[in-house]
């Protein structure tokens, strides 16, 4: 019964687990476990929590001892079907389908390792040591910032990536100045910074447009309740850039995806909404899912309700399976919401299949959603709906139009957006609001300050024009190539891929002790995270040397921490779509290729360009490239 539950909340199958086994051996993280504790105390009637699993009842037999005496078979605490002996109950079908990628935490909760393991070799021990007592130095008032605060402060973001073996790293360094992409922690450290606020930023922190616009602001007001001018001319602005018919904003890219989704609820009528697996879209609790084989959807974590995705099909992004299903369950969705390029997938740009799926959901009436949080502004004013030529339905924005300031906005068609607040009407006739409204409303919408930081913002790339955005994707994609060079001449597994000004840094999953490479950059004057990076107009050619610089004196130490095997990381090539240009390999066109010779891999070549490898005989974990002939 035990099993039947962990398979069907898991969606593994656990058939041929052992009673013995662990279930971290199972592949039952300690997300899962954490998850699942209540639904077992729910289940039997018996108080189990998170560190009992972990330590004291890691297997079946031991969590089976400690339920039975104190389980009375009945009530609450039966099994599957009331009255019904174990043996007979019905098999999880599902369970037996399913396997959601439950090893790999949601987007952007915290990272937590708790089991110990002593994994290191003397060599490595040595090397990290002595980095711990070099970072620690450097970086001494924000650790113990951390240790001071971190009762009072619950920040998922303080303890992400902890590891009982590296937990004397585990902590922010702590920034208290700021101008361009520069920071200053309070050990006076500067760094030059690629989180760039997460995206947030496009123009540095506070560059002088938007300082002297919000100081104005400050000056004249900040009243919340009475409408404000500038929401107004932010709205005009936002369908100007876009070419869309109507404008709403909100306080963040979470908030303005859940309106969207609302908006094509009431629209249609109908409540199935298609994602795709490896999107992020914020913290709402339909989106953070895990989709499965047998298409049954999942909740992403902790502290979400099973009911709470059912209206979600969570499909394959990308592929000829899942336009087969689209076309098949398309007339009963309200809406396909995609991430156009995934922020933790930028490689990956399926601009034919978003076209085919384009086509379907117009032809049934359904709202394609194009979230465009990271993409919208910051690759072209119209994100990639002008970049691949594919006009969405509803938009969400958010991060770079706010300059700095907390904001989300939903752009797209009137019929759509007249579900906010019922369309078009007018004084001195008998017209009336004509659509169906929902209901959408928050305290901060359309604060006056965050009001003055959108106009300033919008403003500045109206009268750049797209050239801004194309800059910065030429200096961004330079700079990832002679990165990725490095990553080859070190053989290090790292890789850089991006879209535009967005980039991310890519890893071989199969290698402990990947984290390094951030901690190292950071300790060099980089700062950085395990996120998406960006590159802003406030980086200089002197910043993007440094930053290059910086990568090299990280490959230097990870090649000399003997924690790296020589290997590089191979990126499938796809389609890409930069400055408004289609490189001419399509990723249909590649996909239908086949390999020169059996067990050859796609990858790119130090200068980006797509060639196909084979693992070396000579030298393990090393690639060879096969030279084809042009005929």
């Amino acid at each position: 019964m035990i099993k039947h539950l962990l398979e069907e909340s898991s969606g593994l199958e656990l058939a041929e687990a052992s009673n013995e086994e662990t279930f971290l051996e199972m592949g039952l993280d300690s997300l899962f476990l954490t998850q699942v504790a209540t639904s077992l105390s729910k289940k039997f009637g018996v108080k189990i929590s998170f560190r009992q699993l972990n330590e004291e009842l890691p297997n079946l037999d031991k969590l089976a001892d400690h339920i039975l005496p104190h389980w009375n078979g009945g009530g609450a605490a039966t099994g599957v079907d009331h009255g019904r002996p174990a043996a007979a109950a019905a098999p999880a079908v599902n369970a037996l389908e399913d396997a959601p990628e439950l090893k790999k935490v949601f987007g952007a909760q915290a990272r937590i390792m708790k089991e110990k393991v002593d994994d290191m070799t003397p060599q490595q021990r040595a090397w990290f040591d002595a980095f711990v007592k070099r970072y620690v130095a450097k970086t001494a008032k924000s650790k113990a910032f951390t240790q001071e605060n971190r009762k009072p402060m619950a920040d998922p973001r303080v303890v992400t990536g902890f590891k009982p073996q590296t937990k004397e790293l585990i902590y922010q360094v702590v920034v208290d100045k700021s101008t361009g992409c520069h920071l200053w922690d309070i050990d006076g450290n500067e760094y030059v910074d690629i989180l760039s606020g997460f995206g947030s930023s496009m123009f540095g922190y506070m560059p002088d447009f938007i300082k002297e616009a919000c100081h104005k602001q400050i000056d004249t007001s900040v009243e919340i309740g009475p409408m404000h001018p500038l929401a107004a001319e932010v709205s005009k602005l936002l369908c100007e850039l876009t070419g869309a018919e109507r404008a709403a904003v909100c306080n963040t890219g979470s908030e303005a995806v859940l309106g969207a989704m609302r908006m094509a609820r009431t629209v249609t009528g109908r409540s199935l909404i298609i994602s795709f697996s490896g999107s992020y879209h914020g913290i709402n609790d339909e989106v953070i899912i895990r989709g499965s084989k047998s298409k049954k959807s999942y909740p992403g974590a902790p502290g979400i309700m099973p009911q709470a995705v059912e209206n979600m099909l969570v499909l394959d992004y990308g592929t000829p399976e899942s336009l087969e299903i689209i076309k098949q369950r398309c007339h009963e969705a309200a809406a396909v919401l995609v991430e156009p390029v995934q922020s933790r997938r930028m490689e990956f740009r399926p601009v034919d299949f978003l076209r085919e799926v384009r086509r379907i959901t117009q032809e049934n009436g359904t709202a394609l959603i194009f979230d465009e949080v990271i993409t919208g502004f910051r690759t072209h004013p119209n994100g990639t709906q002008a970049l691949f030529g594919i006009q969405a339905d509803i938009g969400t924005y958010g991060k770079v139009i706010g300059g700095g300031m907390p904001v989300g906005a939903m752009i797209g068609k009137s019929e759509w957006m007249d579900a906010l607040d019922g369309g078009h009407w007018q004084y001195g006739d008998d017209s009336v609001p004509p659509a169906g409204v929902t209901y959408f409303a928050g305290t901060f919408v359309r604060h006056p300050l965050t009001m003055a930081a959108m106009k300033a913002s919008l403003v500045y790339m109206k009268n750049e024009g797209p050239a801004l955005q194309e800059s910065l994707n030429t200096v961004t994609e330079d700079m990832v190539k002679r990165v990725n060079g490095l990553f080859d001449q070190y053989q290090l597994p790292y890789r850089w891929v991006n879209f535009g000004s967005a980039f991310k840094t890519k890893y071989d999953e199969s290698v402990n002790y990947t984290e390094l490479f951030f901690m190292l950059m950071r300790y060099h004057g980089v700062h950085v995270l395990d996120f998406p990076h960006f590159i802003t107009t406030a980086h200089s050619s002197a910043d993007i040397a440094f930053i290059i610089n910086t990568v090299e004196k990280t490959c230097k130490e990870l090649r000399e921490s003997g924690f790296m095997p020589e290997r590089t990381y191979p990126i499938p090539v796809v389609n890409s779509v930069l400055g408004g240009h289609v490189r001419k390999l399509s990723e249909r066109v590649i996909s239908a290729m086949e390999p020169p010779v059996p067990g050859a891999r796609m990858g790119r070549t130090p200068k980006g360009e797509p060639a196909w490898f084979v693992p070396d005989p000579k030298r393990q974990g090393k690639y060879l490239m096969i030279e084809q002939d042009e005929n």
